[in-house]
């Protein structure tokens, strides 16, 4: 798998921030986070057998499993060979290292296009939603999914931590510079604004949870696969991080006895390409 996007891109820095964590997020935040919204992404575009499918930003390959259980032949674009790793060793072979908001594929190639949780991650979302229209065909349908911020208080527990090793301004700058739409699709409604000025038509947006139960040390590592936190980690010496590691998992555990249990409210928008 070679990759033919140029290393220097912002959005390929932040995507390969993932592939020497790919392991663990297949392992915890994989089957603990994110198989469940795969599988209601998946049910909400609906591919039918023998459908091609384009799941953009598929990371390890939650909804790309769920189409493929569809009957579905799935192509999975990622610029982390890592994660595209991960997803071959589950035996979704036809992985291509790409990303938004050039793909290497001709017009019209596909009859639904996914790509869950990923707008939040690229610099120019609307190009973005312009390009998948590209390779769709007309009538093929569009899914795309986003988180709604976190308010459980285990998120709070470890942003209390957190802020503990380094000031607030600092955490948000980087996120920022991580996540640059997280701001704009964290509100209802705005995964269904972006589709529809990119002209799909028949638009349906809804509300969802995943209701999760992790150990501490399990939700530590979903914390730290994530992409706001490799950009934590980056701003601390492995020494600092091995400290607001192990001062979490105490808290945590403390804090929360038995399974940490709470709710990840994500929002899901759908829409077709016209004929």
């Amino acid at each position: 798998m070679e990759a033919p996007v140029d290393p220097a891109e912002p959005d390929l820095k932040r995507a390969r921030i993932y592939d020497d964590v790919a392991g663990e997020y297949h392992r915890v935040s994989l089957p603990r986070l994110f198989a469940e919204p795969g599988r209601i992404l998946a049910a909400r575009v609906a591919p039918s057998p023998g459908d091609r499918v384009l799941d953009v930003g598929a990371g390890p390959g939650s909804v790309a499993r769920a189409c493929a259980a569809r009957g579905a032949g799935v192509t999975l674009a990622d610029a982390s060979i890592g994660m595209l790793r991960e997803a071959r060793r589950d035996g979704l072979g036809d992985c291509v290292v790409a990303m938004l908001p050039s793909l290497p594929f001709s017009s019209g190639t596909f009859d639904a296009a996914t790509s869950a949780f990923v707008m939040t991650h690229v610099d120019d979302a609307d190009v973005a939603a312009l390009e998948m229209k590209r390779v769709l065909r007309p009538g093929g349908k569009v899914g795309l999914s986003a988180w709604y911020p976190a308010d459980d208080d285990a998120a709070s527990e470890w942003s209390r931590i957190v802020r503990t090793f380094i000031d607030a301004a600092r955490v948000d700058s980087a996120v920022r510079e991580t996540l640059p739409g997280d701001g704009r699709f964290a509100r209802a409604g705005s995964l269904a604004d972006l589709l529809g000025a990119a002209g799909f038509e028949a638009i349906t947006s809804r509300d969802h949870h995943v209701e999760c139960a992790l150990s501490a040390d399990e939700y530590v590592v979903t914390r730290e696969v994530s992409a706001t936190g490799r950009a934590l980690r980056m701003l601390l010496s492995p020494a600092a991080w091995s400290r607001l590691r192990a001062d979490a998992l105490r808290a945590l555990a403390a804090r929360f006895p038995g399974p940490i249990t709470f709710s990840r409210r994500f929002h899901t928008a759908v829409g077709t390409r016209p004929a």
